[in-house]
């Protein structure tokens, strides 16, 4: 029984890490956030220091973890 727990445990972090990666890549293959949040009223070089600071720069899976963390302290944003 103690054996079928763990086993059930394992495979629902699974399911919900290729579930949450799933959402991930669909919200991040939309669009241009920037785009999104300031519009066209903005420089290329604002733009660009928008996008470090928000980490938008960052590799997929470096973006990836930091939605994992925050979204295990509670902020799905």
């Amino acid at each position: 029984m103690f054996a079928f727990i763990i086993r059930r445990i394992i495979q629902s972090i699974i399911v919900m890490l290729v579930i949450s990666l799933v959402g991930f890549s669909i919200q991040h293959s939309i669009g241009d956030p920037i785009r999104d949040l300031v519009g066209e009223r903005v420089t290329p070089a604002e733009r660009e220091e928008i996008r470090d600071r928000l980490g938008l720069n960052d590799p997929f899976y470096i973006q990836y973890f930091r939605f994992v963390k925050n979204a295990c302290k509670g902020d799905l944003g």
